[in-house]
C-alpha cells in the first residue's frame, strides 16, 4: 500500500483540483458569515470535507477507544514502557526528517495566543519568529469565533512570504485536538471531527495562498499520543492535499509533547511524521496534566502543589531530555515550553522579576539543547530570545561546542519517578486552584479564551491541571500541610468561599453556576473524565443555543 493511501475504506473523490488561488467566488459572498465551517467553504470544499470525514472517522474513533483500553490497563496496574515493535526503526542511527522549509529553520521565539484580530495584530508586530495562531486551549469554539479565527488566519496568511523576514513572523495553526467534536458541522447525523474541521478549512482557505507566496501551510498537532495517531495524521493530510490540489507534503507539521504515552513514542511518532515533521515542542504543563491522568490514581503519585516543583525535577527533566534526544538525533528543532507568566504595563519590580523568572527558565532550555522556546505574551519575545541568541553567539565565536548527536533509550523509570518532589499539597494551593478554575471557565464560558490571573497567562489547559490535582488530592484523602485532610466537605466550603468572591466581583450568575457545576462534578467524580473541555463545550454549547446574550457566543 503507498506511505500516503488512507487505511479507512479508502474513495476516489469526484472532483478535480482546486485552482490555486484565494480570491472570493460570489457563492462565497453569499454564503452565511457565522456559521463554522459552511459559511467559509463553498459547496465543493464542504463536500469534499464530508468525504474525508467518512473516510477517516472509523480510524480516528479506533484510536480514541485505544487511547481508553490503555488508560484502564494502566489503572489495573501496567506500566507503560517504551513500544518493541518499532525497535528497529529506533535502532536505525541514519534516518533523518525532511529537511525543514526555510521559514522554519530559525525559530528562537514562538509566540501563541488566540487567533483573533487583536492577539493577530500583536502577534505580528511582536518580533516573535513563528506565531502560534491557536484555535484550541486559548479560543473559545463557538461557531463565530472559530469563523472569526479562520478569516484572520486567512488575512494573515496571504500576507506570509516564504523568504525568511526579521520581525516577521511565520504563521502556525494549533487545531484542536483529535478527542474532540465539532458539533456545528454534522456529517451523517454525527458531529465531525474538530481537528479535521479545522485543519481542512485552515489549507482550503490558506494552502494554495501560501504555497504561492513561497512559504506553505505549517500544522501544530496538540495532544498527540501514539505512532498509530501521527500516522492516521499523516495520511490525513496527504488526503486533504489532494482533495484540495495542493502538493504533497506542502504540510509541514510540529508536534507538541503534551502526554505521557507520546514520550514512550517520540522516536517512531518522528518517523511517521518524517516528511512533514519539523519541530517537538515541551508542552510541561499539559504534560503533567497528562502524568496525573496516567497516574493520578495510584498513592505513590500524589503530586504537590504546580508552583512547588521546577523543570530540574527528576520527571520533566527527563521528559525534556527526551524532546532535546530525538530532535538532535534525528534532524527536528527542539522548542521549550511556555512558561505562563504575563509582563505589562508600567516597569515596576513585579514586571522586573517577571522578566528574570522567563530568562532563567529560557536560559536554562538553551543550555539543556532547546533551539528556542514559546511565550504567551509578547512583552516577553525579546526577553526569552536574549538567552538563545547569546548561546549561539558563543557558539559562534567558538567558546560553545556544537551539540553532540546522542544517542541512547529513554529511561521508563526516570519519566515516571516522582519520588524526590519537593513540596506538598496545601490549602493555598486549593484556594489558587479553584479560584482560577472558576474565574476561568466563568469567562470562557462568556466568550473568553485567556485571561491574565496574579500574573499568570490562564487558559483551558490550566484548568485542566488544576481540577485533576484537586481531584488527586480528594481521591487519596491528602493531609495539606496546614493539618487539614481534603474530603468533599472541605472542598465545598472552600468552593463555597470562592464563588462568594466571583459573585461580589460580578459577572453572569447562570455562567458561573454552570462553571461551579462543571468544576465540582469533575473534581469529586470517582473516574474523572479524561478531558474537562468535552463536557464544558457541550455546556457552552447549551449556551449558545440559547443565544442568551452576544457575549456568550461572541
Amino acid at each position: 500500500m503507498p506511505r500516503h493511501t488512507l487505511a479507512a475504506n479508502p474513495v476516489s473523490h469526484p472532483h478535480a483540483p482546486y485552482p490555486h488561488h484565494t480570491r472570493r467566488t460570489q457563492d462565497e459572498d453569499t454564503m452565511d458569515q457565522d456559521q463554522y465551517p459552511t459559511g467559509l467553504l463553498d459547496e465543493t470544499r464542504l463536500q469534499a470535507l464530508r468525504t474525508l470525514e467518512r473516510e477517516t472517522r472509523t480510524e480516528l474513533h479506533a484510536l480514541i477507544e485505544a487511547r481508553k483500553d490503555l488508560s484502564r490497563t494502566i489503572r489495573e496496574g501496567a506500566e507503560l514502557e517504551v513500544p518493541a515493535a518499532a525497535r528497529h526503526t529506533r535502532d536505525d542511527d541514519a534516518w533523518r526528517v525532511r529537511p525543514h522549509p526555510a521559514d522554519l529553520t530559525y525559530r528562537l521565539v514562538e509566540l501563541a495566543t488566540p487567533a483573533t484580530p487583536e492577539h493577530a495584530k500583536g502577534a505580528l508586530a511582536s518580533g516573535a519568529d513563528v506565531w502560534v495562531a491557536d484555535l484550541e486551549d486559548m479560543l473559545v469554539p463557538t461557531q463565530a469565533r472559530l469563523f472569526a479565527a479562520q478569516r484572520v488566519i486567512q488575512e494573515v496568511a496571504t500576507t506570509r512570504s516564504g523568504d525568511p523576514e526579521p520581525g516577521v513572523p511565520t504563521l502556525m495553526v494549533r487545531p484542536r485536538g483529535l478527542h474532540l467534536d465539532e458539533a456545528h458541522f454534522l456529517v451523517d447525523d454525527a458531529p465531525a471531527s474538530a481537528a479535521l474541521t479545522d485543519t481542512f478549512t485552515f489549507l482550503a482557505r490558506c494552502g494554495a495562498t501560501l504555497q504561492d507566496n513561497g512559504t506553505g501551510p505549517y500544522v501544530y498537532l496538540p495532544k498527540l499520543e501514539t505512532a498509530a495517531e501521527a500516522r492516521w495524521w499523516d495520511r490525513t493530510l496527504a488526503r486533504m492535499e489532494e482533495l484540495l490540489g495542493l502538493p504533497q507534503g506542502c504540510t509541514r507539521v510540529s508536534v507538541l509533547v503534551e502526554t505521557v504515552q507520546a514520550v514512550y513514542e517520540l522516536e517512531d511518532i518522528v518517523h511517521e511524521l518524517r516528511e512533514r515533521v519539523t519541530g517537538l515542542a515541551a508542552g510541561r504543563w499539559d504534560y503533567v496534566f497528562s502524568h496525573l491522568r496516567t497516574y493520578g490514581a495510584r498513592p505513590d503519585h500524589v503530586l504537590p502543589d504546580r508552583d512547588a516543583f521546577t523543570m530540574n525535577t527528576r520527571f520533566l527533566r527527563t521528559y525534556s531530555d527526551a524532546i532535546v534526544r530525538v530532535c538532535r538525533r534525528r534532524g527536528v528543532q527542539a522548542i521549550g515550553g511556555p512558561i505562563a507568566l504575563a509582563a505589562g504595563g508600567p516597569f515596576d519590580e513585579s514586571v522586573s522579576m517577571t522578566h528574570a523568572r522567563v530568562h532563567r527558565d529560557k536560559a536554562r532550555e538553551a543550555a539543556e539543547g532547546f533551539d528556542g522556546a514559546w511565550v504567551l505574551h509578547p512583552a516577553l519575545v525579546p526577553v526569552a530570545r536574549a538567552p538563545f541568541e547569546e548561546r549561539d553567539r558563543h557558539r559562534e565565536e567558538g567558546d560553545l561546542p556544537e551539540p553532540a548527536r546522542p544517542s541512547g533509550a529513554i529511561d521508563p523509570g526516570a519519566l515516571r519517578d516522582v519520588s524526590s518532589l519537593a513540596g506538598s499539597a496545601t490549602l493555598t494551593g486549593v484556594r489558587t486552584a479553584l479560584r482560577s478554575s472558576l474565574t476561568y471557565l466563568t469567562g470562557w464560558l462568556a466568550g473568553e479564551g485567556t485571561i491574565t490571573l496574579a500574573g499568570h497567562v490562564e487558559d483551558f489547559g490550566t484548568v485542566e491541571l488544576n481540577r485533576m490535582q484537586l481531584w488527586q488530592w480528594l481521591f487519596h484523602g491528602t493531609r495539606l500541610a496546614e493539618g487539614p485532610t481534603m474530603s468533599e466537605r472541605l472542598l465545598d466550603r472552600m468552593l463555597e468561599d470562592e464563588v462568594s468572591l466571583l459573585r461580589r466581583r460580578g459577572g453572569r450568575e447562570d455562567l458561573l453556576q454552570l462553571a461551579v457545576t462543571l468544576l465540582r462534578e469533575s473534581m469529586v467524580a470517582e473516574e474523572p473524565p479524561a478531558f474537562l473541555y468535552q463536557q464544558a463545550y457541550e455546556a457552552l454549547l447549551s449556551v449558545e443555543r440559547t443565544g442568551d446574550g452576544d457575549a456568550a457566543v461572541a
